[in-house]
């Protein structure tokens, strides 16, 4: 018989690292819920001064653990908010779930009024890039409470046969013949520190440029953002991936990702936008895609978004959702003010 109960943590402690770090080893989760990552996040929170504290929530049946939530409570403007850990970098936003135990509606929504009866310490909870599935399980917060579908994720599973369409293998093909009459074209893995910070550097600028070409949000344009990126680069040294192509010596795209556990995270690509002809940025993306291949991983995420690329380059596709609650007077007047944002989105659109 099921004997839920929960442990908040509002520290990074030991004890939390330590049954954390053992659960990685047995749940369902991404990268972006590994220990080592969201502690990283949070650290650069502090560091910059933002008024948030983990809430870092550890679930046990008959006193064994079954689910790890990594969440946060922002208290800015004075209004205690409750989040998962890891924006704006992390693309999945989830639990760990362990992989022994399947977690029905019925023992999820017994766990969630227990998470609830804590509502004095948020006044109301905003959870957001919630993928249908952690990795191939269903996510239950995706299924049991009333989410709103608002993206898409993408990836090739490469334990099935994944082809690209022959028109877009031979433009591939056509441009890196076209390059090649330029000079010597090379595909590169950033190892060293000076190398990765090199390309770091231009990841950051010419993302930068992208962002603000497209009117999108900057997010290199706030510190702790920038500090953040520029740290896990290198703390995380042993999973990193960061991969590049040149041209004579000269970098004409980039990009920084991770593999972990066997799946390859492409996260931030980018290109200089003067070579935009010969469409550097799809090679580099075939370029991984065939490594990846060639070093027998399973899974190539492309992570969220709708770009058209992102569907061309795929056999998988995994559902984002969003959920909002209230739980006071503070909490209706936040929400009001973000479903009025959400539908001048729509509208503008």
């Amino acid at each position: 018989m099921d004997n839920f109960k929960i442990k908040i943590f509002n520290s990074f402690t030991e004890e939390l690292k330590e049954c954390w770090e053992k659960f990685e080893k047995i749940s369902n989760h991404y990268f972006f819920q590994s220990y080592k990552w969201q502690k990283l996040w949070f650290d650069h929170q502090k560091k910059y001064k933002r008024p948030i504290k983990n809430y870092s929530i550890v679930i046990e049946d008959n006193s064994e653990i079954i689910m790890i939530m990594p969440l946060n409570i922002d208290s800015s403007y004075g209004i205690k908010k409750l989040y998962w850990s890891g924006f704006p970098f992390s693309d999945y936003n989830c639990p760990l779930i362990s992989k022994k135990k399947k977690i029905d509606e019925k023992s999820f929504l017994i766990i969630w009024n227990l998470i609830l009866e804590n509502k004095h310490d948020f006044d109301c909870i905003i959870f957001k890039n919630q993928p249908r599935r952690i990795l191939y399980e269903k996510n239950p917060f995706f299924y049991s409470l009333n989410n709103n579908i608002e993206n898409k994720s993408f990836g090739i599973d490469l334990k099935e046969n994944f082809k690209l369409e022959k028109k877009e293998q031979f433009n591939i093909n056509y441009q890196i013949k076209r390059l090649a009459n330029s000079g010597e074209l090379k595909f590169k893995i950033a190892e060293n520190k000076e190398e990765i910070h090199r390309i770091v550097n231009f990841i950051i600028k010419h993302k930068s440029k992208q962002y603000e070409n497209t009117n999108a949000w900057n997010l290199f344009k706030i510190d702790v953002n920038k500090s953040f990126f520029n740290s896990s680069s290198l703390e995380f040294n042993k999973i990193m991936y960061i991969t590049y192509l040149m041209l004579n010596e000269k970098i004409i795209a980039a990009h920084f990702g991770y593999i972990y556990n066997k799946r390859c995270y492409y996260l931030f690509p980018v290109y200089d936008y003067s070579y935009k002809k010969y469409s550097p940025g799809k090679i580099l993306l075939k370029k991984i895609i065939d490594h990846c291949i060639a070093n027998s991983l399973e899974y190539f995420d492309l992570t969220i978004g709708l770009e058209d690329y992102k569907k061309k380059y795929s056999n998988n596709e995994n559902e984002i959702s969003f959920y909002f609650k209230t739980i006071n007077y503070k909490g209706i007047f936040f929400i009001s003010i973000l479903q009025f944002k959400e539908l001048l989105k729509k509208i503008i659109k």
